[in-house]
């Protein structure tokens, strides 16, 4: 089958390799959509991060890989023990592999897992950049009927953005601000007005960003190279600052805004992964006794992305493009890079 796999920093190759052999338990996907994230940037440009060099704890996995944990398509193979899925239902899967046995798993929390492993990195059936994966059965999710697979593909990264608005105890009276419109950021947006929140401010220097979120229904939008964004969210809020802060940028400055406009006993939640240290005195959130949370991933949240999916919640004509296979590192990850797209899926069902 063909596949896209990662040996290393700027080395992604479009290779000719065996197809995943279904075991117990496990199901056969033939990939039709997958999405290209951050994480995979941050593989492909600076250094392995979800990539392991030597063999991984849980999975005894290490590069070359194939990438891809974004994605959904058709079974086409069943295992022995498997229950509820048949050949030609359409999945997404959920990529996140946990050990089951720590601390954070067995609270539940398996997101939290200390031997995380994910599919599409550390995963011997490969990941959604190959023609086909195999993955355990548990893992996928059966779309509804009228449910593409091209909006399947979008599940996990919106499971990522419902799950930060889960950490942040969100209430529909509050206001709330996201800083960073990129696919994070958009999908937290939409998950707060499904949500009922109706007094969301978006700050985002991007003129294309700023246009796509806008397109999906945002009306009150910042541009942070034209304003003091501190300032601004403050003077909105009549001096008191926002309740809720999502930084969804990842960048200093986002952090550092979202930190500063938020209110006493508000909640700043970091979804965004940051690629560098932010200088920042921790004496700021003593007088406002203001919280800074973490979330990361997703933990149970699938079933409620699929369901508002379903209902129309996440629209996405304004920030999603389709690549061939081909074009997954030319032209995909480069204009990621580069900020000329926004969310990229690659077709993996019309390869060549």
């Amino acid at each position: 089958m063909k596949a896209a796999r990662y040996h290393g920093v700027r080395d992604i190759r479009l290779e000719e390799i065996s197809e995943p052999v279904t075991g117990s338990g496990q199901v056969k996907i033939r990939v039709h959509f997958n999405g290209i994230c951050g994480s995979d940037l941050h593989e492909y440009f600076h250094a392995p991060m979800m990539s392991p060099m030597t063999p991984h704890p849980l999975t005894g996995v290490t590069v070359p890989v194939v990438l891809g944990h974004e994605f959904s398509g058709e079974v086409v193979e069943v295992g022995p023990a498997v229950a509820g899925l048949s050949v030609g239902d359409k999945v997404a899967v959920e990529p996140t592999v946990n050990c089951r046995r720590c601390a954070a798993c067995l609270a539940g929390s398996y997101n939290l897992c200390r031997e995380i492993a994910a599919v599409g990195y550390s995963w011997p059936g490969g990941g959604g950049l190959g023609e086909y994966a195999v993955v355990d059965a548990d893992h996928c999710y059966q779309l509804p009927a009228g449910m593409s697979t091209r909006e399947g593909a979008l599940i996990e990264p919106l499971a990522v953005a419902l799950h930060a608005v889960r950490r942040g105890e969100v209430q529909a009276d509050h206001t709330v601000a996201v800083h960073g419109a990129g696919p994070i950021g958009i999908g937290v947006f939409l998950t707060l007005r499904a949500y009922g929140v109706e007094n969301i401010m978006v700050i985002e220097p991007s003129a294309a960003r700023r246009a796509a979120i806008e397109a999906v229904g945002a009306t009150d939008i910042i541009d942070p190279t034209a304003s003091d964004v501190v300032a601004e969210l403050r003077e909105r809020t009549d001096g008191a600052g926002v309740a809720r802060s999502f930084d969804t940028g990842g960048a200093p400055a986002t952090f550092l805004n979202a930190v500063r406009s938020t209110a006493a006993h508000g909640r700043v939640v970091v979804v965004a992964v940051h690629q560098r240290p932010v200088e920042f005195n921790p004496t700021e959130i003593l007088f406002g006794e203001c919280e800074i949370v973490g979330s990361i991933a997703y933990c149970h949240d699938y079933p409620e992305v699929i369901d508002l999916m379903a209902r129309g919640a996440f629209p996405y004509d304004s920030w999603v493009q389709t690549v061939p296979f081909e074009d997954v590192v030319t032209v995909g990850m480069e204009s990621l890079r580069n900020q000329t797209a926004i969310k990229i899926l690659v077709d993996m069902k019309n390869l060549s």
